[in-house]
């Protein structure tokens, strides 16, 4: 008997082991076990814990409490080709092809849904917990030109986890035909971004030493910064399902967009060029706190900061098809219409703990602006077929 389990188990994984379909973004390509295993083809079937995230209206056909856990194994493999031609000066790209860096990702996953009882038959309600977003990728593309001190190995990352814990409702409103839903809550984003800018040098171009300082390749100052906060925002979602026949089913869903204020701490480093053969001069040397020398200095300064943000993680418009093709073949489609123009990216509000990173008055000025990292994402469209197939009546298999 402990050997059938295992086979079963095992043979369970692969079969879940789906190809992610990305639609961009920070999307999440299915949640839960079992639409994960249908490639997320789940709007029209809606028939579990994870209608509250595809299509509540489904929910009122749950008649049970529902608690599932699901392990997801994930390698994101992009790769990026710095497109650089500056001659002898390489501005601390690394060369070639990069890919991210290798990390194989698990990302546990927790839902349920927990019935309420209430008086009559037309109506369900109860709590879910899901993730409708996820990002967790990070590189390592460049170095500090002319400098001694490495970037931290996280180079650029970028992590943002959305949990939702939602009341859901839903409502039959033709007795075994039509039914309503919706699923609305608070959702907690925790994000950790870290990245490198090349910022314009700040060296005043009138003064006598601005081509020692800030000529090709010094023209760039390197600048990393890492910011780790969370936040909370309400998120709402709605559906329909439509039981056309006993086996054909129609599904639409409505996912709002949530806008969500996160706030935590930042710190930076301010690499600047070591131009030894300047900055070693009797004259330079003589004022440490004056630009230039800290300009040309290979020093490294560390700044302390509390950030504010605010995103705006999309909306989504989705439809659905489910057949019952024998009474053991199960055949779905869905198609997802997600609003990525909505995230702008993010626009960092600083506040310093110490004003003073360096001794020098007009450097802390240029240090201390709030940062923009923008993004300008299209609108996507995600299609999805599944399968579902009854083995016996205990093995399913999902495709």
């Amino acid at each position: 008997m402990r050997k059938a389990t295992i086979a079963l188990l095992c043979m369970f994984l692969m079969l879940s082991l789906t190809p992610s379909a990305w639609g961009g973004g920070m999307s999440i390509w299915a949640v839960g076990a079992k639409a994960k295993g249908m490639g997320g083809a789940f709007h029209a079937i809606a028939d579990d814990w994870s209608a509250a995230y595809y299509n509540p209206a489904g929910l009122f056909y749950v008649t049970e409490n529902q608690v599932t856990f699901n392990e997801v194994i994930t390698h994101y493999r992009f790769s990026y080709t710095p497109s650089v031609n500056l001659g002898d000066y390489q501005i601390g790209f690394y060369e070639g092809e990069i890919y991210n860096r290798y990390k194989i990702l698990t990302t546990p996953a927790l839902g349920g849904f927990f019935r309420i009882p209430v008086s009559g038959n037309d109506f369900v309600t109860g709590v879910a917990l899901f993730q409708p977003f996820d990002m967790n990728v990070s590189w390592q593309v460049f170095h500090p030109l002319n400098n001694e001190f490495p970037l931290p190995g996280q180079q650029i990352e970028h992590n943002l986890d959305a949990i939702a814990v939602n009341w859901v409702g839903a409502l039959e409103l033709m007795e075994d035909r039509l039914s309503v839903g919706w699923s609305a809550g608070l959702l907690k984003a925790d994000l950790a971004y870290g990245g490198f800018f090349l910022r314009p040098n700040p060296a005043n171009p009138d003064e006598s030493y601005y081509d020692l300082i800030a000529g090709r390749p010094n023209e760039l100052i390197t600048e990393w910064q890492h910011s780790s906060g969370d936040g909370l925002a309400p998120n709402f979602r709605a559906g329909l399902l439509f039981k056309a026949t006993p086996d054909l089913n129609f599904g639409a869903a409505f996912a709002y967009k949530t806008k969500v204020t996160l706030e935590g701490d930042s710190y930076f480093y301010f690499h600047m060029p070591d131009i030894f053969y300047y900055h070693t001069r009797e004259d330079v040397r003589t004022y440490p706190d004056a630009m230039n020398y800290i300009l040309s200095s290979g020093a490294r300064y560390t700044g302390y900061a509390n950030f504010k943000t605010e995103i705006t993680l999309p909306g989504q418009l989705a439809g659905g098809i489910a057949y019952q093709v024998t009474d053991r073949l199960l055949v779905a489609g869905g198609l997802e219409y997600t609003f990525w123009s909505d995230f702008k990216g993010y626009y960092f509000d600083y506040t310093f703990l110490d004003e003073s990173i360096t001794r020098n008055d007009t450097l802390n000025v240029w240090m201390t602006e709030d940062m923009n990292v923008p993004v300008d994402w299209s609108n996507t469209f995600r299609g999805s077929i599944g399968l579902q197939y009854a083995y016996s009546d205990v093995v399913q298999l999902r495709a």
